[in-house]
């Protein structure tokens, strides 16, 4: 299927001209404070887990309840980034965070290491990974820096892991992917960033060349079975996470490496059957503040919501899932994780300064989960819900 372009026409160059370059603006909603003092949190027997790190290098995969109550603590030997689910099973697959040579695969409920992956000599683990719906087959984004190409590889979860195959991701530099809801199809957010080990791993060598893509692939074959892309003029913006919700709709978050104040999108929308990738736009104010980057996707329980983390901005935007229209906004300093909760436009939010809140985007309003246990930590970009 060809690429495609979409438009998109944002009016904010006033509004960029009167806020400057100066650092964040936060604003909280009228009220906010009054209802996050008044407001209760249902009861909820989940589990939320996340990479974390402590103030001395030192790096974990942790879990807490929904007070915030820390579970446990797996320390792990670098940084890590995402936690895979495996379906119906206790495993949980923990990847280090891009140029990563380690994923540790763990028993979710009390953070046992049940194995360690590692990347081959030249390969790096880019951060995520994802099962196949029966639980056999994990699949992970890699970087392969001498062909300057991406890749998925495949690891058998019945045969002790073993490195079985590998995929085309169609794209330089995959970050986020994410199975289709007929388990088929595989949907890989390829950032377009050339990277090497030669160069730290994570300095983007191709910042004027950059060609990212939203890439469907068949996770048994790895047959492209669609691509789309965003403009030329939009060339520099990442497409990094994603998240896909069950009839199919794919939610787009981009980083743009570009100026502060370019004006460019960074939200994407993609309904199935869909030609294009189509380009969101949040209100001038709200779109200065997001900050040119965008952290978690995350579709809410009904998949009528999903949230977006700018976590350089310190704050978490919202938008309808079926108009792409631009809900609402919430403040969260340095906030970037976010699973839903059982409950339709809510979601938990985690910090890099310590923090964990619910939110709830219907009514605008946030609570701080009550437990004061998550502050003796660092909370990496992504969170995943395990239910009870």
């Amino acid at each position: 299927m060809p690429l495609m372009e979409t438009d998109f026409n944002p009016n904010r160059r006033n509004v960029l001209r009167l806020f400057g370059l100066g650092g964040a603006i936060t604003f909280l909603p009228a009220g906010f404070a009054k209802a996050a003092t008044t407001i209760t949190a249902p009861e909820d027997r989940a589990v939320y887990i996340s990479a974390s790190a402590g103030n001395n290098d030192d790096f974990y995969v942790s879990a807490f309840n929904a007070q915030g109550k820390i579970l446990y603590e797996q320390p792990l030997p670098g940084r890590g980034h995402d936690v895979g689910l495996r379906p119906n099973h206790v495993d949980v697959a923990a990847v280090e965070r891009r140029p990563g040579l380690y994923a540790l695969i763990m028993n979710r409920h009390t953070g046992e290491v049940r194995a360690t992956l590692k990347s081959p000599e030249d390969r790096r683990f880019y951060g995520h990974s994802v099962y196949s719906s029966d639980g056999r087959y994990l699949y992970i984004t890699e970087n392969d820096f001498d062909n300057a190409r991406g890749v998925i590889s495949v690891w058998d979860a019945q045969n002790g892991y073993k490195r079985v195959a590998e995929f085309d991701s169609y794209g330089m530099g995959p970050h986020e992917l994410h199975l289709l809801p007929d388990g088929e199809g595989m949907a890989i957010a390829n950032g377009g960033l050339k990277t090497h080990p030669d160069f730290d791993g994570r300095t983007p060598l191709n910042i004027e060349t950059m060609e990212p893509n939203l890439t469907v692939i068949s996770r048994k074959t790895g047959e492209k079975l669609y691509q789309t892309r965003l403009k030329d003029d939009w060339h520099k913006l990442s497409i990094r996470h994603i998240d896909v919700t069950r009839d199919g709709t794919i939610a787009t978050g981009f980083q743009y490496h570009g100026g502060l104040n370019d004006e460019v999108p960074l939200v994407g929308l993609w309904k199935p059957g869909g030609p294009e990738l189509q380009a969101l736009e949040a209100p001038d104010n709200v779109q200065y503040r997001m900050r040119q980057y965008c952290g978690s996707v995350r579709f809410d329980v009904s998949g009528s919501v999903f949230a977006i983390s700018c976590p350089r901005g310190g704050v978490v935007t919202f938008w309808d899932a079926h108009n792409g229209k631009f809900l609402t906004n919430i403040a969260a300093p340095d906030g970037c994780g976010l699973a839903a909760t059982d409950r339709k436009g809510e979601f938990v939010g985690t910090s890099g300064l310590g923090s964990g809140w619910r939110m709830d985007a219907i009514n605008r309003k946030r609570i701080e989960l009550p437990d004061d246990s998550l502050k003796s930590l660092k909370w990496d970009n992504h969170l995943q819900r395990i239910s009870a």
